[in-house]
């Protein structure tokens, strides 16, 4: 089993610690276990706002990284 499995079987959500122009990094509140989302929209880990304004990561969707992320933000985990 991966850690993305873990995650998306408990309907995870991850506190952002840094974001800047290359990658956002996010990080899970219990365990503490870090996980970077390049910027890059080649590559898999688009976080984007869904309708109600809430921050969400697809780990299958290719996709650019919505800007203005801050730091204690939460980012809930999509698949």
């Amino acid at each position: 089993m991966k850690l993305i499995d873990v995650i998306l079987e408990q309907n995870m959500q991850l506190q952002v610690l840094d974001d800047n122009d290359d990658e956002t990094t996010l990080q899970d509140p219990k365990t503490k276990i870090k996980t970077v989302v390049p910027k890059d929209p080649a590559k898999p880990g688009a976080i984007a706002k869904d309708e109600r304004g809430q921050l969400t990561l697809n780990t299958k969707t290719q996709g650019s990284v919505d800007r203005g992320i801050k730091p204690g933000d939460l980012v809930k985990v999509m698949q």
